[in-house]
């Protein structure tokens, strides 16, 4: 569905809800008070029913981001269409100028849909190649953002002050990304332990943390990127040795950063990592099936709204 269609489909309040109901009760409205199903009625108010069994009145957006919004659904569904389809991200301050509300209120608004974009906890399984990468801009070695604590500070590799990212990527499927201070055995090891299934195949670059890691692995084949490797075959090999995949990904982190962000606080570096492995793991979708995913998370994982104020 092209922007054209969708801003037509559900360019009205009374649109929004219909969907959001038929999304949400496929079998009928289910009342958050009593969990009556099917016994309520619509009532004058947008977005809400009465339950017949307990006389209470319940929102098709109770327990999501858009509970006790201001801001039309249109808009909502608008946003999360934009950053759903697109290919590296969209800023909020497009997202201002398009939709027609302030920056303040659309950063707001991207960050509870990204809270919306929760990966999975599935494992990464087969052949998973992992790496860490550098992301920012360049700066001072003694210069510090004024907007992150102390503690959220990068260690960057030879005092650039980038922060650092652990990927992981598997071979055709799904990626993972977490923020990191810095490239050391625990942390690399943190997220290996955390992504990886213990029957999967692990493959990376020459770094020496990755040495012991590899040895909790049934294989762990590595590339020497400094004596020029980049692929390696092997005919006692499970597979072809190569970092492709995960650096693709990476590129990609750097991309939206550069072309899309510029800049983001380390303090929200895994929410925005977040929305990228997302996208990523998207990739083969078609535009409807990217935005009924997004909208479908905000019931499978209810979020109350004062959480996501923080």
């Amino acid at each position: 569905m092209d922007l054209k269609r969708f801003s037509d489909t559900f360019g009205t309040e009374e649109q929004c809800v219909e969907y959001l109901a038929r999304s949400r009760w496929p079998h009928g409205p289910v009342c958050d008070k009593c969990g009556s199903i099917s016994d309520a009625w619509k009532t004058a108010q947008p977005r809400t029913w009465a339950c017949r069994a307990c006389q209470k009145q319940f929102s098709v957006t109770a327990g999501t981001p858009m509970e006790r919004t201001h801001l039309p659904l249109p808009t909502w569904f608008m946003a999360i269409y934009l950053i759903a389809t697109s290919s590296k991200g969209v800023s909020a301050m497009v997202i201002s100028r398009q939709l027609g509300i302030s920056y303040k209120t659309a950063w707001f608004l991207c960050h509870r849909i990204r809270q919306l974009l929760a990966d999975d906890d599935s494992t990464l399984k087969g052949i998973v190649e992992v790496d860490e990468t550098y992301i920012g801009g360049k700066r001072r070695r003694d210069a510090k953002s004024k907007r992150d604590s102390d503690d959220d500070q990068p260690k960057g590799r030879g005092g650039s002050r980038k922060m650092m990212a652990v990927t992981a990527v598997e071979r055709d499927g799904k990626a993972k990304a977490r923020k990191g201070r810095t490239h050391s055995e625990r942390t690399i090891a943190g997220a290996v332990f955390d992504w990886l299934d213990r029957d999967a195949v692990l493959v990376t670059d020459e770094l020496p943390a990755y040495r012991w890691i590899g040895k909790r692995f049934p294989a762990h084949l590595r590339v020497n990127h400094s004596r020029g490797e980049w692929s390696r075959r092997d005919p006692l090999a499970v597979a072809c040795a190569h970092t492709n995949s995960v650096e693709s990904f990476n590129a990609t982190i750097k991309r939206a950063i550069s072309g899309v962000w510029h800049w983001f606080s380390i303090k929200h570096a895994d929410r925005y990592l977040r929305e990228l492995t997302v996208r990523w793991n998207m990739r083969r979708m078609s535009r409807m099936e990217r935005f009924d995913l997004v909208l479908g998370s905000m019931f499978a994982r209810p979020l109350s709204w004062r959480a996501l104020t923080a």
